[in-house]
C-alpha cells in the first residue's frame, strides 16, 4: 500500500511537472498570458521607453548626433500614434480573452493592481489622443513616419487644443512615474515575495 501511494505521488509529481513545461499558447489562460498578450505588452513597454528616452535626451543634451538619431527612430508624434494603435489592439485582445486571463490576487493588493492597470490604459489612450486632437485643431499636418495622414489646414479650434495644452505634460510624467512603480513592484514580486506574478508575463511557463 505504501508503495502504491508512493507511485501515485510520483505520477502526480510528473503530471504537475509536465503541466509546468507546457508551451505558452497564443491565447491567454488562467495561469499565464499568451504569446499575443506578451508581445503587445513588451511592444508597449519598448515604445513608451523610447518615447521617454528621446524626450529626456533632448531635454538633457539638446540637439546633437545622438538626439537626432533617436528622434529619427522615434519621432514624437509618430511614436505616440503607434502607442495609441497598440493600446487599442491590447484592449481588443484583452476583451476577447476576458474570461480566461490570469486573475488579480484578492485583497487590497489586487484592487491596487487593477486600479494601476486601468490608469495605464487610460493614459496610453488619452495622451496620444489629446495630442492628435491638438494637431488637428491647430490645422497641422498629421504624419506617421513620413506618411501624411491629414494635410495642413487653416483652422484654430480651441476646444480641441486645450486638453493637450493643459494635461499632456502632467499626465506624461504621471505615466512615467507609474512605469517606474510598475517595474519596482514586478521586481518586488520576483525577488521578495517570490510569487508567480512576473512569470505570467515573462517566463516560458508558469511553473
Amino acid at each position: 500500500m505504501v508503495k502504491g501511494a508512493a507511485n501515485s505521488t510520483a505520477l502526480n509529481s510528473d503530471h504537475i511537472s509536465t503541466l509546468a513545461q507546457t508551451p505558452i499558447g497564443w491565447r491567454d489562460s488562467p495561469s499565464h498570458y499568451g504569446r499575443i498578450s506578451r508581445a503587445l505588452h513588451w511592444l508597449t513597454a519598448a515604445l513608451v521607453t523610447l518615447q521617454f528616452t528621446v524626450l529626456l535626451a533632448w531635454g538633457g543634451m539638446g540637439e546633437n548626433t545622438i538626439t537626432l538619431f533617436l528622434a529619427n527612430i522615434g519621432p514624437h508624434g509618430s511614436l505616440g500614434f503607434l502607442i495609441l494603435i497598440v493600446t487599442l489592439a491590447r484592449l481588443g485582445w484583452a476583451w476577447i480573452n476576458r474570461k480566461q486571463r490570469p486573475s488579480q490576487p484578492p485583497g487590497w493588493g489586487g484592487r491596487m493592481a487593477r486600479l494601476v492597470h486601468i490608469t495605464f490604459y487610460a493614459l496610453l489612450l488619452w495622451l496620444p489622443a489629446f495630442a492628435v486632437l491638438r494637431q488637428y485643431g491647430r490645422g497641422g499636418a498629421l504624419r506617421f513616419y513620413g506618411m501624411e495622414l491629414l494635410p495642413e489646414a487653416e483652422r484654430d479650434i480651441t476646444w480641441m487644443i486645450a486638453p493637450a495644452d493643459l494635461l499632456h505634460g502632467p499626465l506624461s510624467w504621471l505615466l512615467c512615474g507609474l512605469v517606474i512603480g510598475h517595474i519596482v513592484m514586478a521586481l518586488v514580486h520576483r525577488f521578495w515575495l517570490k510569487d508567480k506574478v512576473l512569470a505570467r508575463m515573462m517566463g516560458v511557463s508558469d511553473g
